[in-house]
């Protein structure tokens, strides 16, 4: 990939090491040209910010023409808001990927938990979450409730759906599928992404997600532990509906609008 003087010239903001964006995707998918332009928009904004990269940047980051990414993105908005939903995707898929294995997931506090540790353990992700300009600028997740895009851990634990399933299979109250039990979840997980901070921390966030799961737990579930074959209800419901996806589609297309 070509780095231009300018972007050689900043440190890195966020963690390029663990290189979260390759994982899980096809080698061909590596290869194509739509992969490779999310690969460079991503490693620029943890090595320079996304507010300095433009779409030249990205274009020379990704080895191909400026014209050749106008072909399927309108601009760096667009390619940021693909970066995000892929990066979500492949965290989601993590998740389901721990479901089978140990079923006690399978409830709010348990998936509030791993998708705690998931989400800030991606650069990006994180970035979004716990609203770093310095590495996302103003293109982050709202502040205190669900995002535009639907991928924030505010969103994601709040979404209707989801909840409805939790109460139908018996893990949490009925008080909770309402606006008030949505904006209540929302406060809590987004006091614990702001607590986050910028840094990535691994123990702060193995703490974090334990009192997390804490609160949501003896805030929102019943007083009896459920049953196995509770979770077991649950586990098949979300391996089947898929309840933490928002369905925001990909923006990649081939377009010929203003640049």
């Amino acid at each position: 990939m070509l780095i231009t003087l300018r972007q050689a010239a900043f440190q890195p903001l966020g963690n390029v090491s663990a290189d979260p964006y390759r994982s899980g995707q096809a080698k061909g998918d590596r290869c194509s040209r739509s992969a490779r332009v999310l690969d460079a928009m991503a490693e620029l904004v943890l090595r320079i910010g996304y507010p300095k990269i433009s779409v030249q940047d990205v274009a020379e980051h990704a080895g191909i023409g400026k014209g050749t990414v106008y072909k399927h993105w309108n601009s760096k908005e667009d390619i940021i808001d693909d970066v995000l939903v892929r990066e979500f995707e492949h965290v989601h898929a993590k998740f389901m990927a721990l479901l089978p294995g140990d079923r006690r997931i399978a409830t709010l506090h348990g998936t509030s938990s791993v998708l705690y540790r998931l989400v800030m353990a991606n650069p990006v992700l994180r970035a979004y979450n716990t609203r770093d300009g310095r590495v996302l600028g103003t293109h982050v997740a709202a502040e205190g409730r669900a995002d535009a895009l639907g991928i924030s851990l505010v969103s994601v634990l709040a979404r209707l759906p989801y909840l409805e399933l939790l109460r139908e299979n018996g893990l949490l109250i009925e008080a909770v599928c309402s606006p008030e039990g949505q904006l209540s979840i929302e406060a809590v997980v987004s006091g614990f992404v702001t607590r986050a901070g910028h840094v990535d921390d691994p123990e702060q966030t193995k703490a974090s997600s334990r009192m997390m799961a804490t609160v949501l737990r003896r805030a929102f579930e019943p007083v009896d532990r459920p049953e196995p074959a509770d979770h077991d209800r649950m586990t098949e419901a979300m391996l089947s509906a898929r309840p933490l996806r928002s369905g925001t589609p990909m923006r990649a297309t081939s377009t010929t609008g203003e640049r």
